[in-house]
């Protein structure tokens, strides 16, 4: 299984006016920064080339996404309290948290979405090709979301644990060989 993604949730516990902030991050670190604002009350930034997107709230609280493994989360999230003490920004009660992560597994085998949706049960599957072309399945014993697509591969999201994740990914397995192969 192959970690893909990585994703924290924090706060500085105050406001920012989102503006003043993001000028002032161009002005350190140039183009890279590439503010993409929604509104005035949310921006999306990044503080290097190819690198981890920062969601900015006015509220003050914001999401680090994209981060290949937990450990470059960690060197992201310094990263970005670097650069508001760089900018002097006062943060009065700072919080983060790695919240989920997202993983790939490959089944050895082609799924028969329709078919797999009525095996894993209407109550915990959904399937909608005209909506999405993979089924999301929730299994009932796990705090996760696994996204099955009829290659086989599998996306998992909604923990951080590897352990979960790789115990999802058995149950589904087990799921799925009571049905015919495609």
């Amino acid at each position: 299984m192959e970690l893909v993604s990585t994703m924290g949730t924090g706060s500085l516990g105050r406001e920012l006016d989102l503006d003043p902030l993001i000028s002032d991050l161009e002005l350190q670190h140039g183009e890279v920064v590439n503010a993409n604002f929604r509104g005035d009350a949310m921006v999306t930034i990044r503080l290097e080339e190819g690198g981890p997107a920062y969601t900015l709230y006015r509220t003050g609280s914001f999401q680090i996404r994209g981060a290949k493994t937990e450990e470059k989360l960690v060197r992201a999230e310094k990263r970005f309290r670097e650069a508001l003490d760089e900018l002097d920004i006062e943060v009065d009660d700072y919080e983060f948290e790695h919240v989920t992560s997202v993983f790939m597994e490959t089944l050895d085998q082609k799924v028969d979405l329709e078919t797999a949706m009525i095996a894993l049960g209407l109550e915990n599957a959904e399937y909608e090709p005209e909506q999405f072309p993979g089924l999301i399945y929730r299994p009932p014993s796990f705090d996760v979301s696994l996204l099955v697509f009829a290659s086989g591969k599998i996306i998992i999201g909604g923990t951080t644990d590897r352990d979960q994740a790789l115990d999802a990914i058995d149950h589904l397995r087990e799921q799925l060989s009571t049905i015919e192969r495609v």
